[in-house]
């Protein structure tokens, strides 16, 4: 009997943890974040406090938001569009940064809405009985004029979200789900713990 207690305990202490940790990680990245972000509008705070003697300490959170909405406001129309183009065309020609640049602005991309970088969770067959999941990015042709065939080009994770491979599959081998971008995206953080019991094709 005391072993079927302490099999509890450790259950209910582990059922805690997988709530607890992912918690305390997203808390813990968002206080750096905005911690680096006052840092680096620290100026602001010491000039509101130079000439109006009061000091602030998260006051660097607002010239932040409000550069936010002014970028926004520029992406809205023509002109700002070329605007950040030039800006981007810059950025580009820098070894390195341009490869940063570049790699974060398509991975934010992909949680864009009006981007649809991922276009449907499906499933991979490979040896027959076996299946790879990820998500649909893109079809193409491969072969002659004369005889062409379908794939579908499809990302598969291996660490989380972030690190992967994309994997050209006949489009046969493709089957799609009815599990949304979102779902798929909980499986793959979750290393498929949240998996559903059954899936519609």
């Amino acid at each position: 009997m005391s072993t079927s207690f302490g099999n509890n305990i450790k259950k209910k202490f582990l059922a805690g943890l997988t709530i607890i940790i992912p918690v305390l990680v997203i808390i813990f990245v968002i206080v750096w974040l905005l911690d680096e972000i006052n840092i680096l509008f620290n100026p602001f705070s010491l000039i509101i406090k130079h000439y109006f003697h009061v000091y602030i300490p998260d006051i660097g959170l607002i010239p932040f938001i409000i550069i936010i909405f002014i970028v926004g406001f520029l992406v809205a129309n023509v002109i700002g569009k070329n605007i950040i183009g030039f800006f981007e065309k810059g950025i580009l020609k820098i070894p390195l940064v341009n490869l940063l640049y570049q790699s974060t602005k398509q991975w934010i991309d992909i949680f864009s809405s009006d981007k649809a970088s991922f276009k449907k969770f499906v499933l991979v067959r490979y040896q027959d009985n076996k299946f790879l999941y990820g998500f649909l990015t893109s079809e193409t042709n491969i072969g002659t004029k004369e005889n062409k065939n379908s794939y579908c080009v499809v990302y598969i994770p291996m660490n989380h979200l972030y690190i992967g491979f994309s994997m050209i599959a006949k489009k046969e081998d493709v089957i799609e789900t009815d599990i949304s971008i979102k779902n798929g995206i909980q499986i793959i953080l979750s290393a498929g713990i949240s998996f559903p019991n059954y899936i519609e094709l």
